[in-house]
């Protein structure tokens, strides 16, 4: 079933009294949306940490090391799907959520099925609907808390992050009998929120509507930055491969990495709240000392003790992950990009990184491609691969955020979502009435929504270089999009611009208002 046009309609809008968006300190609906994105991200977590987890036994005592490269590589692959099929999926947002359910179920299910069997298909299929469920319901819930809590998005992620390991940590305390049940119910109250706030919060009706390749138009973030997410996506995927070692007390161990990833999450949250100091350009900086000292660790430690440094590397690998997640969700924001393209963009390079870093894990666990010095040459390659990608990497941010200070008063819209101050600030000075005769020509010329954009900076008498950083298009598209402009409403300067928008009545989008 499609959803409704992100245009606004009168029937939208008599909606909004009707679902009942009341307002007492906090908006609940944005509350929900967090408590339902992190029982995703929980259900998540159980199935890439979860101990033991699928329970089918293809590969012998490493399955579960295993399930989890194939989950790795399902993700990816899932993710470039809804990259591919963005323009899609943003019309058919329910039929996305029950896709994702289905999936998520099927994956629990086959589990329950073929647990204590050999069987390679369940195995794989496990893997994939797993992977194709995560994919899809995560997609649908970043988009929600970029759309709704926009400027708060870095604090509201930090803050599900926290939930959805607090959610983990209860499963993981959980008798073995009830775990499976545990998950189910993540994934069923996940969706079922989603559900439940499509039908009872207006602004869910009109959510964003981008065209995926006007949005990659938009999209700054280049081959450098993703090089820092596959790296710090490999330091977790090669800590993890050991940390989770069924040789080992894996129940305790799973307590632990649990436990460091609540603390790193908490310190994110408080930061992101009240300092904002875990900049990018600071991780950076920290990420390759720090995680070298701990991995070289490992050379000297006797095998039972391996899993401290790990534990290290791992903890601080999650600073870089979460920054990724951070910077895109702020980019999609800040450049109105598609969420749906952006996310699973930066997705499948994360899932690239930690499917690299469960394979090194496994070639320097199980294989003996080196012999006697086996670990040692695979800990110097990791190594050197963090050096050569710090060196590579220049020394300005890639990501929003440095320039940042404290978020201060979150703003509420007319609809109960949490409003840009520009958006409120032009609710108050009439500006509005500016945007409508902008929109008004738009139309009556049939101009494209990126040409749109443009004219309404040409007609506030903004300049190619300053509407080329603040629409994040290179200077050529500039110029192709002023001349296209000018020569659809048959104008031949920007003052004529600025005169005929002007002149227009919105109400009257045929004629010009005599002056």
């Amino acid at each position: 079933m499609a959803d409704r046009s992100n245009e606004a309609s009168p029937s939208a809008t008599e909606e909004v009294s009707r679902k009942g968006n009341g307002w007492l300190f906090v908006n609940p609906y944005l509350v929900a949306g967090v408590v339902g994105a992190s029982l995703c991200f929980a259900w998540m977590f159980s199935v890439l940490l979860r101990p033991g987890f699928p329970g089918i036994m293809a590969a012998g005592e490493q399955s579960d090391q295993l399930f989890r490269l194939v989950f790795a590589a399902s993700t990816l692959v899932c993710y470039g799907l809804v990259m591919f099929a963005a323009n899609t999926l943003q019309c058919h947002r329910r039929l996305m959520l029950a896709c994702s359910l289905a999936a998520a179920l099927a994956s629990e299910a086959i589990s329950v099925i073929g647990v204590g069997t050999t069987s390679l298909p369940l195995f794989v299929a496990c893997g994939l609907t797993a992977g194709l469920g995560m994919a899809l319901l995560s997609s649908l819930w970043v988009e929600f808390l970029c759309a709704h809590l926009k400027q708060a998005v870095r604090p509201a992620l930090s803050t599900m992050f926290l939930l959805a390991l607090s959610w983990y940590l209860i499963l993981l305390l959980l008798d073995d009998v009830f775990v499976t049940a545990a998950a189910v119910v993540f994934v069923a109250l996940s969706a079922g929120c989603y559900a439940a706030l499509c039908a009872l919060y207006a602004p869910m009706d009109t959510m964003p509507r981008v065209d995926a390749h006007e949005s990659d138009e938009r999209y700054p973030i280049t081959w450098k930055p993703n090089l820092l997410t596959i790296m710090g996506s490999l330091a977790e995927g090669f800590a993890l491969y050991w940390l989770l070692d069924p040789s080992g007390n894996q129940e305790l161990t799973a307590l632990l990495v649990c436990v460091v990833s609540l603390v790193v999450c908490a310190v994110v949250l408080v930061d992101s709240v009240r300092r904002f100091v875990l900049r990018e350009l600071i991780i950076r900086r920290l990420f390759l000392p720090v995680l070298a000292a701990c991995i070289l660790t490992m050379l000297f430690l006797p095998r039972p003790l391996v899993f401290v440094p790990c534990l290290l590397a791992y903890g601080f690998s999650l600073l870089p992950y979460l920054s990724a997640i951070f910077a895109t969700c702020e980019h999609i924001v800040r450049c109105r990009l598609s969420p749906f393209r952006a996310f699973s963009k930066a997705r499948i390079v994360a899932a690239l990184g930690l499917l690299l870093g469960l394979m090194l894990g496994w070639l320097s666990f199980e294989g003996g491609v080196f012999g006697d010095v086996n670990l040692q040459v695979w800990v110097v390659v990791v190594v050197m691969f963090f050096i050569l990608v710090s060196a590579v990497l220049p020394p300005e941010s890639f990501y929003p955020g440095d320039e940042m200070r404290n978020l201060g008063p979150v703003h509420i819209g007319a609809n109960g979502e949490i409003a840009d101050a520009e958006v409120l600030s032009s609710l108050r000075d009439g500006s509005r009435y500016f945007q409508e005769r902008c929109d008004a020509v738009a139309a009556h010329y049939g101009l494209t929504t990126r040409q749109t954009e443009v004219l309404y900076l040409l007609a506030k008498g903004r300049n190619a270089s300053y509407i080329q950083e603040k629409l994040v298009i290179s200077p050529h598209t500039v110029k192709a999009h002023i001349y296209t402009i000018y020569k659809k409403t048959d104008r031949h300067s920007q003052q004529d611009l600025m005169d005929l928008v002007e002149g227009f009545d919105p109400d009257a989008p045929g004629q010009e208002r005599a002056r």
